[in-house]
């Protein structure tokens, strides 16, 4: 036994059998398992040990030729254990050798890429972000495409960082998931070398101890201790740097001539960070042996200078420019090696396929080092032959980046085979890499050409180890398709027809949907199986169901955008989802394919609202044909079995269902019903009916955009309604647009016969006269048990009632028989399984039982009591079923459903109930009649006693029994006489505590699980209620029409015609759907509908991406109210700093702080971009980066405090335009619409240009203007008047009959035809937009400011200039921040608007409700609006809702509050159309709304304040 073993034997732990009792020895035997199975490992290792130490020692020398004595583990020292594989080797060894080391030995795989990391050997320093990303992306590379990275392994230069890469990234994996980081380095280099040298006369294999201390390694280096595998190169020298350089090119050279598993080419790049000249040589070679390079800029050394000229022409590469880029960089030249380096360099540049330059920018975050990588990669394989792309294509997917893959190789020109596109994207499904699957789609790739049995078959067994299809199918070892229809089956229901399950393509139906016709002879498939060539018919079909069985969410998602039948589809999916998720103990997964169902079933009613808003009957007819893609269920069976009440409950279901329960009445009343149901005569006279359709006779004609028209019929298309309600062979017909599904009825009339027939076949007849047959039902059985049923009777005498009731309750026997056949199940076992979820069939079931074994108990006059005892409990079951017929009302449904719920809250309940009641009931009984011996009395008094107290029979006398009171009468020796029971303190104690429990706590919890589960079922309680409609429609639509007794005729007839299917047409099962309402339409139909279908499906999607984006928008708005917030604590910091000027520690703590809070703000700037390109304008500019705010800050802390007044104001310059004008009203799209205005250049803004001919202004106005009144806030429309008859509105003057100011502040404006022209020039839109009148729309703007101060009261300076502040809100219509303002009203004056509009945006005057307060609000405004204000500007506003014909001017007034204290006792409320109000800072970089920050520098300007 080796040292190791005998170390490992001496701490194993041996369980003592001394005292070791029963209950512990399970656990003991387990423990001494893991101890066996840890020490056969053990010896398993040693084993392995031993083999490879025979391996180096045979075949691995060091420099002197001898058998190498250093090889092994180091175990380095330190704050964590870390060990890594060395062996020492010489420079002359073979490689060869030191692969069948990694491979058979060190269990190393092989690579997929060899990523050579060279550069500086001396320690130097990254910039921090460059830094950053090199660790993180070096890593991200090796990961995600099993890489090696090959290094000089020392603690010092790049090494290092490659090492805290490792560390840092990929240290928390477990030793078989590492990077493989193999280091080499010369042995003579190594510090404390010694310490690795193996004994001579042992075999030792214990980790070599290895310390790390980088203070005492003097000239030589230490190993970094972050590497997984060391080959230190002996050349027989001492502290000689390099010698190791040619085994390892030797060495990397030969494993890129390796093949992965896969057959392809192992890939090598090498990476250059920092470097002196010995780098520059490095990079040289591999560009010459065609190996690719990426050099880091910005590292430093040599890195830089080749990044620098790669961007030279390597002509202009001279001596000369060698020299200056060395300067530039601080570097140092050589005399002797310039003209070497020289040549170096320009062959380097010279190769642009072979040379990547990786830059990092910090505005482009999408691009890390490891995208250099890969495209160095690419740029080096870049040629024209087919296979070197498709490499490329593998390699990109390897590293999963469908954006390279879209950028650089699958180009317009690019010559990848169709085939191989195929492949690409199967292995992409297999991979789970949806963006790939996407970007092969999108490029084309034809599934029906590729996608095969055999394909379908291999994506089955690939399934996911951890999916519930691959844990079930492995356990039977059959991953056959038939295997996997046996589990749809599981899944969807035993109704469910898989065509999978048949092992032979056996009939042409199921040829038809699983394969294309073209593929299977007849002859094949008659005699065949499966074949592996034959193509799918709905390839997109077959990998949407495979996705959702292995659960791979996002490429089921995305195929269904590419399915046919999608609303069908996502309601499968839900169903199969759903069921899954009941299968899983996963919580987490289980949440999610919920949540992923609740999706589908949304992409299902988006689909189903598109179709109903275009056409009811065709979007009926996807409701109820049969889907043999999905085993012939329809859409909405599989709704109703999924569970899916959202999608039930929509309108569109809603309506199929009326229009399936009145069938052709027109909406009769129950009493009408009843009466003509009993007189035919009356149908006639009192019932009205919908009218036939006309429409007959059309069909559905597609076009290829796919609107949908009717054409008149040239040849019928008619479909078969499977119902019990007549012969299958003689069932009627309908067309395609058929009238009894159809909502819209257009007038013709019936006859007498056949409104007899539609009456009395309609469910909504059949329910209510089954609801007055079962009414008079529970008459005749409560007359027999309360008059007719003599219990006391010495002779058995049955009256004519009572025959009458049995053969009626015989009825419902076998009516319950009849609802049984008909379950969709297969089987009887199913059949049966399926009837009894329901359970008013339980309820059913019962009450027939008890009312049979009670007429047989009938029979014995011994037992008359106990038959009325079962007559009774049958008649309260029958009358608690009576309840269902509530179902069918919209109001009493839902109370329905509360009170189920709260039944299973009370079961709930009385668990805890029946805790405190035994407790007490056992006490009491225990201390008042111990010794008790009769087991009725045990019960009485620890079941009967403590139930009856809850109700207040509180059974005082016996708990306080005084033996001198006569209350109680008891005797121990009469028993005839109830016992005594014995006195006790306790019990009258005990049974005050009990009562309090049970009367207050407990029942106040019924209450209040009651009230909770009434407010939930209160909030879905319709939708509960529509979706159990279903049961209760389809259950009267297949019933018979003659109600009990007379339903026994039915029943004999549908018994005669089993029996001649069975016997005479010898059919051996009917088809299992048989009495579902499904239609079966012709192939040509189903076309068309399919293609309808898609369209609005592809309507639908379309929108739902819009939104999507939209979301990004609502992104940013809250990444913006971050960096809000952010400045608003940067503004505290600015008090702070100056309330701690003299304290220098406190002064650089707070700095410290602000650094750390704009590199947040920063941060928040960058994602803000990365989420939306397009908001390019929160890029950091240098006046606006967060440096320069935070040196502003701190220079406005510093500077001295205002202490007097600033200077009065000049007066202001009036009628001033705000520039720049039509920037904002000609940027698109359109404000709350997706209307996008033309493209006006700015020389063509104004209207004396001549018009262009692509100017074609789209004309817009917003729904919510035509729908206002008209005169109070919108004019009339006048572009539906043609030009002579157009009114003619009093244009550039005063409107005296709309009190209305029609004049512009800027002068005549152009009036043609009626209609004014925006005086500032074109818009590219024309019409009125979202603005009320024609021309100018006059609004006021109050800027109401102060002086900005700090916490002494002094007014804050900035650059030598006082600060304002001003009431700014934030709009909650743009998220922009604006100042309070509004439309003048008509008659209103500027002054009324500007207080008005200030109330109303600044301070919610509308949403005060306190009169007191309310007055006291305008009170304070008036004193503070008084002066009238300082006029800041008059005109035109550039406002993003100008056109072409309505525009915006304002006043904006200024009122100053010089001391700051009108607004101490008023408080800032935001109204109505604002999200948010508060101070903000007069300041150049704030972003506003509008003109407003033009307005806000005129303000500042007149107060001659830092803006």
């Amino acid at each position: 036994m080796t040292q190791r073993e005998n170390e490992m034997s001496q701490n194993r732990v041996y369980p003592s059998t001394s005292n070791t009792s029963s209950s512990i020895r399970p656990l003991l035997s387990r423990m001494t398992g893991l101890a066996r199975n840890f020490s056969t490992k053990f010896d398993a290792d040693a084993v392995e040990d031993s083999k490879t130490t025979k391996f180096i020692k045979d075949f691995i020398k060091k420099a002197d030729n001898t058998q190498t004595d250093a090889f092994g583990e180091i175990e380095f020292g330190g704050t964590s254990t870390r060990t890594a594989k060395y062996v020492r080797v010489a420079d002359t060894t073979n490689v060869d050798i030191l692969y069948q080391l990694f491979k058979k030995h060190w269990k190393l795989k092989t690579p997929n890429l060899i990523i050579s990391v060279t550069g500086g050997a001396k320690n130097f320093s990254l910039r921090s972000r460059i830094e950053e990303v090199f660790r993180k992306s070096l890593i991200k590379a090796a990961e995600n495409t099993g890489a090696w990275i090959t290094s000089g392994g020392t603690h010092a230069g790049v090494m290092k960082h490659v090492g805290k890469a490792v560390k840092n990234y990929a240290a928390i994996r477990d030793d078989k998931d590492k990077v493989v980081t193999i280091g080499m380095a010369p042995w003579g280099v190594v510090f404390r070398n010694d310490k690795l040298i193996n004994q001579i006369a042992s075999t030792n294999l214990l980790p070599k101890q290895y310390d790390p201390d980088e203070k005492k390694q003097g000239k030589r280096s230490i190993l970094d201790y972050n590497h997984s595998h060391f080959i230190l190169v002996d050349d027989g020298s001492e502290d000689k740097y390099g010698v190791e350089i040619n085994l390892r090119t030797e060495l990397e050279s030969f494993l890129a001539r390796q093949r992965t598993r896969d057959g392809v080419e192992v890939l090598i790049v090498c990476v250059i960070v920092q470097g002196g000249p010995g780098s520059l040589k490095t990079v040289a070679e591999s560009i010459h042996k065609k190996t690719p390079v990426v050099v880091v800029g910005g590292s430093g050394g040599w890195a830089d200078i080749l990044a620098t000229a790669s961007t030279m022409d390597p002509r202009n590469i001279g001596r000369t420019v060698v020299e200056e880029l060395l300067e530039e960089h601080n570097m140092d030249s050589d005399e002797n090696q310039i003209d070497a380096w020289t040549d170096m360099v320009k062959r380097c540049i010279s190769s642009k396929n072979l040379l990547t330059v990786f830059d990092y920018d910090p505005n482009d975050l999408s691009r890390d080092l490891d995208i250099a990588i890969l495209e160095a990669l690419l740029k080096a394989n870049a040629n024209d032959d087919n296979q070197a792309a498709y490499q490329q294509l593998r390699l990109a997917m390897a590293w999963n980046r469908s954006d390279i893959a879209k950028s650089h190789i699958l180009s317009d020109d690019a010559c990848i085979g169709k085939e191989e596109m195929a492949k690409m994207f199967f292995a992409a499904l297999k991979d789970n890499k949806h963006e790939f699957c996407k970007v092969f789609l999108d490029y084309g790739v034809d599934l029906k050409e590729y996608c095969t049995i055999a394909e379908l078959r291999h994506l089955y067994t690939s399934a996911p180890k951890e999916s519930l299809l691959h844990k079930r199918l492995s356990k039977k070892k059959d991953f056959s398709l038939t295997a996997v229809g046996r589990f749809l089956i599981e899944v969807l229901g035993h109704s469910y027809i898989s065509v999978y399950k048949r092992r032979k393509p056996t009939t042409k139906k199921y040829n038809a949907v699983l394969f294309e016709h073209d593929d299977i002879s007849g002859e094949r498939r008659q005699s065949t199986p499966w074949p592996d060539d034959a193509r799918l018919d709905d390839p997109y079909r077959e990998i949407f169901q495979w996705a959702l069985l292995v659960n791979y969410r996002e490429i089921a998602q995305y195929i269904w955008e590419y399915m046919s039948e999608s609303m069908s589809a996502a309601i499968i999916a839900t169903k199969i989802l759903k069921t899954l998720a009941s299968k899983r103990n996963d919580l987490e997964k289980k949440t999610q394919m919920l949540a992923d169902a609740d999706l589908y079933e949304k992409l299902a009613v988006g689909v189903l609202a598109k179709c109903f808003e275009d056409n009811v009957d065709k979007t009926t007819f996807l409701l109820v044909k049969t889907l043999p893609k999905w085993g012939g269920y329809t859409c909405l069976h599989v709704a109703i079995e999924a569970n899916d009440k959202f999608f039930v409950s929509r309108p569109g279901v809603q309506f199929f269902l009326d229009a399936v329960w009145m069938d052709k009445l027109d909406s009769p009343t129950a009493i009408h019903i009843v009466l003509a149901g009993i007189c035919p005569p009356l149908i006639w006279s009192t019932i009205s009916f919908k009218e036939q359709s006309e429409d007959n006779n059309k069909e559905l004609d597609v076009s290829e955009n796919g609107e949908m028209s009717k054409t008149t019929r040239t040849d019928d298309v008619e479909m078969q309604r499977i119902s019990p309600k007549a012969d299958d062979e003689l069932a009627p017909t309908i067309a395609f647009n058929n009238p009894e599904l159809s909502l819209n009825a257009t007038k013709n009339s019936y006859s007498i016969l056949e409104k007899t027939v539609i009456f009395y076949d309609a469910p909504v007849v059949t329910f209510w006269l089954n609801v007055f047959s079962f009414v008079l039902y529970l008459i005749l059985f409560a007359y027999i048990i309360l008059s007719d049923f003599e219990s006391s009777a010495s002779t058995i005498s049955v009256s004519v009632f009572e025959y009458i009731l049995v053969g009626w309750i015989t009825t419902f026997l076998f009516e319950e028989i009849r609802e049984l056949a008909d379950e969709e199940a297969r089987y009887l076992k199913e059949k049966i399984k399926l009837h009894i979820t329901d359970t008013w069939n339980i309820m059913d079931l019962l009450s027939l039982t008890l009312f049979y074994i009670g007429f047989g108990l009938r029979w014995f006059v011994s037992l008359l009591d106990e038959a009325l005892i079962l007559y009774s409990f049958s008649f309260m079951i029958q009358c608690v079923r009576i309840v269902h017929i509530f179902a069918v009302h919209h109001i009493l449904g839902p109370k329905i459903i509360m009170v189920g719920k709260m039944l299973k809250d009370l079961l709930f309940f009385l668990f805890i109930l029946v805790v405190f009641l035994l407790a007490y009931g056992v006490a009491s009984q225990a201390l008042l009649y111990p010794g008790e011996t009769s087991f009725s009395q045990i019960i009485v008094g620890i079941i009967y006693k403590p139930y009856w107290q809850i109700y207040g029979e509180l059974f005082l006398d016996e708990i306080n029994y005084n033996p001198n009171v006569d209350a109680f009468t008891c005797s121990n020796t009469n028993d005839s006489l109830p016992r005594c029971p014995q006195q006790s303190v306790i019990v009258p104690i005990i049974s005050a505590i009990y009562l309090l429990f049970v009367n207050v706590l407990l029942l106040n919890l019924l209450i209040a699980m009651f009230s909770y589960t009434f407010d939930k079922v209160e909030s879905q309680g319709n939708e509960i209620w529509m979706f159990q409609r279903y049961t209760l429609i389809t259950d009267y639509y297949f019933r018979p029409p003659l109600v009990p007794p007379f339903i026994i005729f039915s029943h004999f007839y549908h018994l005669l015609r089993f029996l001649h299917r069975k016997i005479f047409l010898r059919i051996k099962r009917d088809d299992p759907f048989s009495h579902a309402l499904k239609f079966e339409l012709k192939e040509d139909e189903v076309k068309q509908l399919r293609k309808w279908e898609h369209w609005h499906a592809e309507a639908f999607i379309n929108e739902m991406h819009e939104e999507e984006k939209m979301k990004v928008d609502k992104q940013m708005e809250r990444l913006n109210n971050r960096i809000d917030n952010i400045m608003s604590k940067i503004e505290d910091m600015q008090e702070r700093l100056t309330k701690q000027k003299g304290d220098g520690k406190g002064l650089n703590k707070l700095n410290n702080t602000m650094q750390s809070k704009f590199r947040h703000l920063e941060k928040l700037i960058e994602n803000i971009n990365a989420a939306n390109p397009s908001s390019s304008h929160l890029k950091s500019e240098p006046k606006h980066s967060a440096a320069h705010v935070l040196e502003s800050a701190t220079k406005q802390a510093w500077s001295e405090p205002q202490t007097s007044k600033p200077k009065s104001p000049p007066e202001p310059k009036k009628d001033v335009p705000v520039e720049p004008v039509h920037v904002k009203a000609r940027s698109s799209p359109y404000p709350d619409s997706t209307v996008m205005r033309t493209e006006v250049p700015d020389d063509k803004v104004l209207w004396k240009q001549p018009v262009w001919p692509e100017y074609d202004p789209v004309y817009y106005t917003a729904e919510i203007v035509l729908s206002l009144p008209l005169k109070i806030w919108a004019d009339a429309e006048l572009e539906h008047y043609d030009t002579k008859d157009r009114p003619r509105l009093p244009f550039n003057k005063y409107d005296q009959k709309n009190k209305v100011n029609r004049a512009s502040h800027t002068g005549t404006y152009l009036v043609v035809d009626g209609i004014p022209k925006n005086p500032k020039g074109r818009t590219g839109i024309c019409g009125r937009g979202l603005l009320g009148r024609y021309g100018p729309n006059h609004a006021a703007d109050p800027v109401v400011t102060r002086w900005k101060r700090n916490y002494q009261k002094e007014i804050i300076k900035i650059d030598d200039k006082p600060v304002l502040e001003f009431v700014a809100v934030k709009r909650a219509d743009t998220g922009e921040w604006a100042i309070p303002g509004g439309m003048v009203d008509p008659g209103e004056k500027v002054s009324v608007t500007l207080r008005r509009e200030f109330s109303e945006e600044a301070l919610n005057i509308e949403g005060t409700h306190d009169p007191l307060e309310i007055e006291r609000i305008r009170e304070n405004v008036l004193n503070l609006f008084k002066s009238g204000g300082l006029e800041l500007f008059k005109g035109y506003c550039d406002d993003h809702r100008n056109t072409d014909n309505a525009w915006i001017e304002t006043v904006a007034c200024n009122f100053h509050d010089e001391e700051g204290t009108a607004f101490n006792s008023i408080k800032l409320n935001p109204g109505e159309e604002a999200n948010k109000v508060s101070w903000k800072q007069v300041d150049h970089r704030i972003k506003l709304f509008a003109s407003h920050s033009d307005i806000l520098k005129k303000a500042a300007e007149m107060h001659n304040a830092y803006f």
